[in-house]
């Protein structure tokens, strides 16, 4: 089963990037509100027997790391992979990004090969083609800035279907005893 490990945008912020306009270009892809994620770590194909196991290693991590944290989405739209991807960069989550990896790693172990960084940001939509530059800079540089509150992380199944991937949550693991709110996963005493 496909998965991964989110932590999701709420209301207000999905509502706010509903509004963004960014037309109708002919081989965009929008990505629903449903969808709209940061992913903090991607575990790709994992058998059914291991969700127990890593469903219970998130939560005794998400247990642990102090909450909650704040993410800010901004400061505005860009693109990833050779204009394949419209993103926009979610900063604040690199701690706990850090934390999930470190405590998945033994029942999901990574490739061969580094995994890469995790890069926070919310995929808006995909070119299923090539789009052209004046579409490519429309979409681009787009003004956006809005926080929300992660107090929990899901681990999500992703399964295909001809309308896109449904995202389906498996566990729910909420983080630690509140310490005050901790912008970027820093310390809330001081």
């Amino acid at each position: 089963m496909r998965t991964f490990v989110a932590a999701w945008p709420d209301g207000a912020v999905r509502e706010r990037l509903a509004a963004l306009e960014l037309g109708r270009a002919k081989n965009l892809r929008l990505v629903g509100p449903a969808r709209w994620h940061v992913t903090l770590r991607f575990l790709g194909d994992v058998a059914r027997e291991a969700l127990g196991p890593l469903g219970e290693t998130l939560v005794a991590a998400a247990t642990a790391f102090p909450g909650p944290v704040e993410c800010r989405l901004g400061p505005a739209t860009g693109w990833f992979t050779g204009v394949r991807v419209l993103q926009l960069p979610a900063a604040g989550l690199d701690e706990l990004a850090s934390v999930v990896r470190a405590a998945t790693l033994g029942v999901v172990p990574g490739p061969d090969q580094d995994e890469p960084p995790f890069n926070g940001h919310v995929t808006l939509a995909r070119a299923k083609g090539r789009l052209g530059p004046a579409a490519q800079a429309a979409l681009a540089g787009i003004p956006f800035d809005a926080r929300f509150t992660v107090a929990s992380i899901d681990l999500v199944a992703s399964e295909p279907s001809p309308h896109g991937h449904v995202y389906s949550t498996l566990v729910r693991a909420a983080l630690g005893p509140p310490s005050g709110l901790r912008p970027g996963g820093q310390s809330g005493t001081g």
